[in-house]
């Protein structure tokens, strides 16, 4: 098998065809407690706890593109409205074949579900895997998917000290002996990024491992050049997930998709349950994947403030930010008291992110959307007001 890894091409053998998990992997106990099921964005539950309105609160515990859907998008539900007594293409052909335009790869390469939680959940009740790599601070959902389908969550700890970075040769040991590993990149709630090359040397170091790795690419598309997801080709062992939820603004849609070589696509779509994808949401996504001026706008404006907050947070006392390349910053409180501050940021209307929830992490991390220009100044002034307080 030819790949490619640091940009040269090699060549290698699959130990074990990832295709081929789902006959030769058995269940195996749960090991360990199970992730919580803890997510941000919930304002219904906000907005009684701090006694507001929900249109009164600025959500910074869900990292959504600040902009909202694109007009595009938002059209197109309009339009879909006449089809809502029609069940849903249940292949979703149309957006397959818009994503295969967007990326240049084949419509058989990409599964389209419910959100990417939804084929989060399908991969391992898939393939089975006895032993699945995660690294810690990561997406819980992960941990949580791989225990529903009877497997054993293999932690790979990330340190503080190295800011939460993933090495590749570390990668390399921490693969032996798996059957799956999942990774988020750019990683939720650290925001940390693997380079493009050093993921691709971590996807040769899993072949050769007969590991199957998953790369969630959710906030991938505030940071494209660094995407492996045109990469797949040289690489059967890879499935890579990308959403609608954060950079195209369509959470409540509940739209995503896999990407991967024909084969491993065709395995999930016989475990898929039909009809993930809804009518209205398989519009909005085709829009949304043309409306290039939103789409550029976005990445404009979330690289902007991402700097500029980050800048701020410096400026505030015991607040220290880490290094972020998606649409959110992870930032440690190492004075006073962290319940206090989101607290009280909540009862000013400003909802931020207690990552306690996250194994790894503990209640002094806590991490911030990137949001408009006003709104960032509007939290900056907030817990200003809360940090500087007699």
């Amino acid at each position: 098998m030819v790949g490619w890894i640091s940009g040269k091409a090699i060549r290698y053998e699959i130990v074990q065809d990832p295709a081929v998990i789902v006959d030769e992997c058995v269940n195996a106990p749960i090991v360990g407690e199970k992730a919580p099921r803890i997510h941000g964005g919930n304002l219904r539950e906000a907005a009684q706890r701090f006694d507001l309105r929900e249109k009164d609160l600025v959500d910074f515990s869900s990292n959504v593109n600040p902009l909202g859907p694109s007009r595009a998008a938002r059209s197109a539900v309009k339009r879909c409205l006449d089809r809502l007594d029609r069940y849903p293409d249940p292949d979703a052909e149309e957006l397959r074949k818009a994503i295969a335009r967007y990326f240049g790869i084949r419509t058989g390469q990409v599964l389209c579900g419910g959100g990417s939680n939804g084929l989060i959940h399908l991969i391992p009740r898939a393939f089975r895997p006895r032993r699945v790599l995660i690294p810690r601070p990561t997406f819980t959902e992960y941990g949580a998917a791989v225990e529903d389908s009877g497997g054993e969550v293999v932690p790979l700890l990330l340190t503080e000290k190295t800011g939460f970075r993933i090495d590749p040769v570390e990668m390399a040991f921490a693969l032996k002996g798996m059957d799956m590993a999942f990774l988020c990149n750019p990683n939720n709630p650290t925001g940390g990024l693997v380079t493009r090359g050093d993921m691709l040397e971590i996807a040769g170091y899993a072949a050769r491992e007969g590991v199957l790795l998953v790369v969630d690419e959710a906030f991938m598309d505030f940071e494209e050049r660094e995407s492996v997801l045109k990469e797949i080709t040289g690489f059967p062992n890879v499935i890579c997930l990308r959403a609608f939820t954060k950079f195209f603004g369509l959470p409540g849609l509940r739209v995503g998709y896999a990407v991967a070589e024909d084969q491993l696509i065709a395995g999930l779509r016989r475990h898929q349950e039909p009809w993930t994808v809804s009518v209205p949401a398989e519009g909005a996504a085709i829009a949304a994947l043309g409306d290039w001026g939103h789409i550029r706008k976005t990445r404009e404006l979330v690289e902007t403030e991402r700097e500029w907050l980050r800048d701020q947070l410096r400026l505030l006392p015991g607040i220290e930010p880490f290094p972020a390349a998606a649409n959110f910053i992870l930032f440690k409180m190492v004075k006073g008291e962290p319940a206090a501050l989101v607290k009280r940021l909540g009862e000013q209307g400003f909802l931020v992110r207690d990552c306690s929830s996250f194994p790894g992490l503990n209640e002094r991390f806590i991490r911030i959307a990137v949001r408009t220009r006003r709104e960032n100044k509007g939290l900056i002034k907030a817990m200003r007001k809360v940090l500087l307080a007699p």
